[in-house]
């Protein structure tokens, strides 16, 4: 029997056994995805997150609106941040614990608060981490499920705010 043939009734992949192992995937079992670089739970913050004060926050927020206004090109609405960037940046601004520094709203929290769509606020904390503005770790937490393989679910993930150099 030739390769074409055995595919096309389907032998071609039972002789494999690529269906089979398929099926025991993580995602057949309904496990959810770990992200890569994750961290647990409660263990990884402390060193994370860092008392900051308002006029630390306000001036961070400050800095990204000059920064930009700076980089908006002429006949451009927006500059590299984007106008949902400056909204998240001010939402962070209100929810930060000043004591400890921390901050750790779920996307769909931030979604629901500034009515707003996932890919927009993705997108826009990317920008705001890829400009400097914003780290986060992401995390996850251990769930009593039993079964094959890591039983963790992701959680929110743990936010800093940062004035970078150049802004």
């Amino acid at each position: 029997m030739t390769t074409v043939a055995a595919a096309a009734g389907g032998d071609f992949f039972k002789r494999l056994g690529v269906l089979a192992q398929a099926c025991t995937g993580a995602r057949a079992q309904g496990r959810t995805r770990l992200h890569r670089n994750s961290h647990r739970a409660g263990t990884c913050e402390g060193t994370f997150w860092r008392s900051t004060t308002r006029q630390e926050v306000q001036r961070i927020i400050r800095a990204a609106q000059r920064y930009e206004l700076h980089g908006r090109k002429p006949g451009r609405r927006n500059g590299p941040l984007g106008s949902i960037a400056l909204e998240i940046l001010a939402l962070f601004g209100n929810l930060v614990s000043f004591k400890t520094g921390r901050l750790d709203p779920s996307l769909d929290w931030i979604m629901d608060k500034l009515k707003r769509s996932r890919d927009a606020v993705v997108r826009a904390l990317k920008a705001l981490r890829d400009h400097g503005f914003l780290d986060w770790l992401r995390r996850f937490e251990p769930t009593p499920n039993e079964g094959r393989g890591p039983q963790v679910r992701q959680v929110s993930n743990a936010y800093r705010l940062f004035a970078p150099k150049r802004a």
